[in-house]
């Protein structure tokens, strides 16, 4: 430092007393200088680290493959790839979302089996496929094909011949020529029956027997036996001779004629009947109509002598559906359900319940030789061992047991015998 420079001196004095240029610096410059130069290199190697490296890769999420399926829609996340050559990013396909099974909660499945079975349209078209409702599974439809062969059936209690056609879609004479007549007078639980695929006749060979013979028999074609996919014959000729112990199936074939007619039994009293006479009948003694059905009432007393016959229903309140045949034993009448059912003639009531030949509620009245029986009834107004006058009300109109709709189902027996109703009341 120059002499003539005095620290306590101001300094413009000086500058300009002596004309000197002095550089002045701050103290510390150089070491800021510094550090701002490694500051900005870095940086600057930062920056280019980053524009370098590639970006990592997005993270996908974690997915339990053991949660329950739900019915929301989950969508995995994708990386679509980079092309290297054109730096371009390509178009992935969108993943398909991951859709849930609908599930139903246990009010709904209370309310599904809730609900009776109702007929199926097919039934009631008469297709020959059906859908039913399996009841051990209950939401599952599977269809009712036809039979191809004969099947054995187990007879469970309250069986009927009526009741097992129905199921199987036979007519109850099918039931019957299919299987040993003894069926015909009570079904005993436990025992096997025969059930065939279609209506007809199954027939087991005596001895040995011509197809054309069995079906002489049996009024059929004998190429409806040949032809059957039932029967093992094709190739066979009408004169062929089946051996014995050959069990054939005889579609549409037709036995014996049957006619359903309920067990009665009778004691004591004296038969005044004159061949064929209408007002012919018994004096005194008893009679047990079904005995061992719900609604029979044992034995009760023939009051005897029938009185006038009158209609059981009033004129006018009925409709005509079908009349008497071997395979019907007397006229059906379709009315209201509801509407009254009058006592043909003055008798004592022998049946007054349910009936399970499929007459459903009946009522049963004695008169001498005659009887009288009124079916499928809704209420019945009688007892058993009552007497009653004609035209009094025993019962109403109805549709239970073997029944297709509201109807009455009038009979009239001689000695037990069904006879046509209309050779005594011209309906």
């Amino acid at each position: 430092m120059n002499d003539d420079f005095q620290r306590d001196e101001p300094l413009a004095d000086h500058l300009a007393d002596t004309g000197k240029v002095v550089a002045i610096r701050p103290q510390g410059s150089r070491a800021t200088g510094i550090v701002l130069l490694l500051g900005a290199m870095i940086f600057t190697i930062a920056t280019v680290v980053i524009l370098v490296l590639p970006a990592p890769p997005a993270e996908t999420p974690d997915v339990d493959t053991n949660d329950a399926i739900t019915n929301e829609v989950i969508a995995l996340p994708t990386q679509p790839p980079v092309n290297t050559d054109t730096q371009q990013i390509e178009q992935q396909p969108t993943q398909a979302p991951i859709i849930a099974q609908p599930t139903l909660d246990p009010a709904q499945i209370a309310s599904f089996l809730s609900q009776p079975p109702a007929q199926s349209v097919a039934a009631s078209s008469g297709s020959a496929f059906q859908f039913v409702r399996n009841t051990y599974n209950p939401f599952t439809i599977i269809p009712d094909r036809p039979r191809t062969e004969v099947i054995e059936y187990e007879i469970q209690d309250g069986d009927t011949i009526f009741s097992i056609a129905e199921r199987y879609g036979l007519k109850p004479e099918s039931i019957a020529w299919a299987n040993d007549r003894s069926i015909i007078g009570g079904l005993r639980p436990g025992r096997q029956i025969n059930i065939l695929p279609v209506d007809g006749a199954y027939w087991t060979v005596p001895s040995e027997q011509t197809i054309a013979d069995i079906a002489a028999q049996f009024r059929v074609d004998p190429y409806a036996i040949i032809d059957s996919e039932f029967n093992d014959l094709f190739g066979a000729t009408p004169e062929t001779s089946l051996p014995t112990g050959t069990q054939v199936v005889v579609p549409g074939g037709e036995a014996e004629v049957i006619t359903w007619t309920a067990r009665v039994e009778t004691r004591g009293g004296e038969d005044n009947s004159t061949s064929g006479a209408q007002n012919s009948s018994v004096s005194g003694g008893q009679v047990n109509f079904e005995p061992g059905d719900p609604g029979s009432c044992g034995w009760v007393d023939n009051p005897g002598n029938p009185g006038a016959w009158s209609y059981p229903m009033n004129p006018g309140s009925y409709q005509w559906t079908r009349g008497y045949s071997s395979y019907h034993t007397g006229v059906d009448l379709a009315a209201s359900p509801g509407a009254p059912v009058f006592a043909a003639n003055g008798g004592t009531v022998v049946f007054a319940g349910w009936n399970t030949y499929g007459y459903g509620n009946t009522v049963v009245l004695v008169h001498g030789s005659f009887m009288t029986l009124y079916a499928h009834m809704s209420a019945i107004n009688v007892g058993c061992g009552q007497y009653v006058n004609a035209g009094q009300v025993v019962g109403a109109v109805g549709s239970t047991g073997n029944s297709s709709g509201a109807h009455l189902h009038f009979e009239i027996r001689f000695n037990n015998i069904t006879q046509d109703p209309t050779y005594t009341l011209p309906f």
